[in-house]
């Protein structure tokens, strides 16, 4: 593959294979925000990794201090159901068609002065690995969709009185993406024929704001907005076309495909009612709309159509608890309802969404007043959701040109476990 713009090794270690938020987005940024279902995540700051979440609340932060942690993502994602075409029914259910991943960050903030305050960071906002079986029957929806990024960030805070801090800052996106399909099983004598596949990277800059309102010592509200970009993903393409009953010629090119990746906002609060026990919730909402399709502009064959999507803008909805235990222990748990942005007559095998709701528990240990150990456990229970997809296309069938027609009826399905650790140290 001829590659414009190489990722750096760093960021081919902070891929994600599996996104368990809405669409392909990933909310994965810390294992201390694991356990609490990341509800309050741009208010708590409770250390370093808040600067993911909003810019403006790192000034809560009086002493330098580093975190860094990796989670674990076990996705159960299934696909059962049956594609149709001029030949009859044939079964298409493909299960476990996600790979699990170790999502890792890290995170530094330090103050300048009494009241500016630097951060920079390394994780992943945005990350989908899809992959059908081989000879998958079905495979002409869809066979393999994969996104993979890393977000490096830098951000200046400031601390313009007690009550308010505003910050802002940039971010190099890198990625990878690959998505393609196969020709229909039924064409091809049962062999696994390419028909569009797109594989590239890129890279691009967005930015970041954010403010951290604090009325009074035990009640915080942050509120922060992430801009959305267009990664232009730079790379080959292979098209196959049928010429003849089971006959394909196949094309090789270079091209382009952009990929789109929304805007997010964050509305998040927290409050301690007493010395022992916090309640803390976020409101997040993303521009799914902006994904509208996916099209590949190639140096030969001109403008490609992979996928017409048609999203809409998503609502995230969160609401957790934490409790000092002891001096050195804290409990966190969490609970949030994740909307899909995919509308019912638009669902696709290829990336499968649904709403799904968040269980969260977290585990927090204070060794010194300079290291902290956190421990994040979720189970995402995705819906069951019903599927409907049809394609139609030119084809040569016994000599004599027509046009195919396939339809895919079934559900897809998708559950995850994850567990983290982050450890967080103040110099």
């Amino acid at each position: 593959m001829r590659t414009y713009i190489k990722p750096s090794m760093i960021a081919l270690a902070l891929v994600a294979s599996q996104a368990n938020a809405a669409g392909y987005q990933l909310a994965e940024q810390s294992a201390t925000g694991l356990g609490r279902a990341y509800a309050g995540e741009a208010a708590i700051a409770d250390n370093a990794s808040v600067l993911a979440r909003n810019a403006g609340a790192i000034t809560r932060l009086n002493a330098p201090t580093v975190s860094g942690g990796v989670i674990y993502l076990r996705p159960d994602v299934n696909i059962s159901g049956q594609v149709q075409d001029i030949t009859g029914t044939k079964g298409a259910n493909a299960d476990d068609i996600a790979d699990a991943a170790w999502i890792p960050n890290l995170y530094f903030v330090t103050p300048i002065n009494e009241r500016l305050s630097l951060g920079l960071s390394a994780a992943s906002q945005y990350g989908l690995g899809i992959e059908m079986p081989q000879g998958y029957d079905a495979g002409h929806f869809g066979n393999i969709s994969d996104i993979r990024t890393v977000d490096l960030g830098m951000a200046l805070a400031y601390r313009l009185s007690d009550m308010l801090s505003v910050g802002a800052g940039l971010s190099l996106v890198q990625g990878e993406g690959e998505v393609g399909g196969t020709y229909p099983t039924t064409l091809t004598n049962g062999q696994s024929v390419i028909a569009k596949h797109v594989k590239g990277d890129g890279s691009e800059l967005g930015w970041n704001a954010g403010i951290l309102l604090t009325p009074t010592e035990q009640t915080r509200i942050g509120l922060s907005y992430r801009n959305g970009v267009n990664l232009k993903l730079k790379g080959d393409a292979t098209v196959s076309k049928p010429v003849a009953p089971g006959k394909f010629v196949t094309i090789n090119d270079e091209g382009s495909l952009v990929l789109p990746l929304p805007a997010t906002s964050e509305l998040a609060f927290y409050h301690a009612l007493n010395e022992s026990l916090a309640l803390h919730g976020s409101l997040s909402w993303t521009d799914w709309s902006k994904f509208e399709s996916l099209t590949a502009n190639l140096d030969r064959l001109g403008t490609l159509p992979i996928k017409e999507e048609h999203w809409e803008d998503s609502w995230r909805y969160s609401l957790g608890m934490t409790y000092q235990l002891a001096p050195k222990w804290q409990l966190r748990s969490g609970l949030a309802y994740d909307q899909s942005p995919v509308p019912a007559d638009r669902r696709t095998i290829s990336i499968p969404d649904a709403d799904r709701i968040w269980y969260s528990a977290g585990l927090g240990y204070r060794y010194s007043d300079a290291l902290t150990v956190d421990l994040g456990l979720t189970f995402i229970d995705g819906k069951r959701v019903s599927v409907h997809e049809s394609l139609s296309q030119p084809v040569v069938i016994n000599g004599q040109p027509m046009t195919y027609r396939s339809d895919f009826n079934g559900y897809s399905e998708g559950d995850a476990w994850l567990a983290g650790v982050q450890a967080s140290y103040r110099f």
